[in-house]
């Protein structure tokens, strides 16, 4: 008797019993399923990752570089993709591809595919092996060991994991946490804010770190960090030898402060909560978040400031770090986010629970 067969020989379960088993017991999602996968059985879910890859990249030629395959490969890859589904997917031009009305039908109905066959792995696995991590630039090192230390199922807040960094290192404990396990990898690197939902959305990455407010639907965050920015300046700058600055003082400082897509959301809605509180500020803005950089530009421009909270340059000797002249400050929020009803998602949900993180659907 097949697994099918069990299924469909069963008596009529109520709801409890559907959430319990999981697959629709009467068989009809089952049958269905093996339907829709013989019509599709010389589909490979490669051709789709190639897809999305030159969607994302814009050309066929960065996509293969990320791809790291040839170009004509590629290209063949794609013809034999629209062949396959019977229409144009892209418009070729001198400036890159397009999407056909075709093509955007086909990506809407397909772009959650990767994911989902990456939380069906993670559901049927009794644990993850890794879960890679998106992290936002300038993220303190204490705050990714304590990411770390919750997400792996470890014991104690913000203590140390072994491995010694919190980049890829091992957490080791013995108790299980619902949908994780003591022991559960991570593997954090460097993703831009701006490009931490799309990886979210095709399961690139488990989890992203970020500066709220994150524009994207369809992601829940939990609070890690919530602290208010104040001004930091170079020691030797004009207003450092003051113990409070004015609005006046600083309406003739510039603000040394992040692209767009460094920090999409928070590198708008800080500025204009200055502009609410009085200082019209006048940005220098900058697409990275490089300390050494950082640093050098306060250093050696007389008229630039910056905002960070107060733990994050407090053990920097060559900064100073002062209140803004309100009782209403801007603030620095940073969370973990993860693509919502996902299995992630309920993981972060009780992580947040056990660490009294604030956990937002929206």
């Amino acid at each position: 008797m097949s697994v099918l067969d069990e299924w469909t020989g069963r008596r009529t379960p109520g709801r409890a019993d559907l959430d319990a088993q999981g697959p629709d017991p009467t068989g009809e999602v089952v049958f269905r399923a093996i339907t829709d996968a013989r019509d599709v059985d010389d589909f490979d879910m490669r051709h789709l990752r190639y897809f999305l890859a030159v969607v994302r990249a814009g050309t066929v030629s960065a996509a293969a570089q990320e791809l790291r395959i040839s170009q004509p490969s590629l290209s063949q890859q794609i013809r034999r993709l629209e062949q396959r589904v019977g229409a144009a997917l892209f418009i070729r031009s001198s400036r890159g591809v397009e999407l056909t009305a075709g093509g955007r039908a086909f990506l809407r109905e397909i772009q959650g595919i990767p994911g989902q066959l990456r939380s069906a792995i993670a559901a049927a696995a009794p644990a993850p092996r890794v879960w890679p991590v998106g992290v936002c630039g300038g993220v303190p090192a204490d705050v990714l060991i304590e990411v770390q230390h919750a997400l792996s199922g470890g014991h104690g807040h913000g203590g140390h994991a072994h491995g010694g960094h919190a980049h890829g290192g091992r957490a080791h404990g013995t108790r299980p946490h619902g949908g994780r396990e003591a022991g559960a990898k991570l593997r954090m690197r460097s993703v831009g804010a701006a490009d931490q939902g799309e990886l979210l959305r095709h399961g690139e990455i488990a989890f992203g770190i970020v500066r709220l407010p994150f524009p994207m639907t369809h992601v829940v965050r939990a609070v890690v960090r919530d602290e208010p920015l104040g001004v930091v300046m170079a020691r030797e700058h004009a207003l450092a030898a003051g113990a409070e600055l004015t609005w006046r003082d600083l309406a003739r400082q510039r603000l040394l402060w992040y692209e767009e897509g460094c920090a999409p959301g928070f590198a708008d809605t800080v500025p204009a909560h200055l502009a609410r509180l009085g200082w019209d500020v006048v940005l220098h803005r900058v697409d990275h978040d490089q300390h050494a950089l950082f640093l050098h530009a306060l250093q050696t421009t007389a008229d630039l400031v910056a905002l960070r909270p107060r733990r994050a340059v407090e053990r920097e000797p060559h900064l100073v770090w002062r209140p803004l002249p309100t009782t209403r400050p801007p603030r620095e929020r940073l969370a973990v986010t993860a693509l919502g009803g996902s299995r992630t998602a309920r993981v972060l949900q009780e992580v947040s629970a056990e660490r009294g993180w604030a956990f937002l659907t929206e």
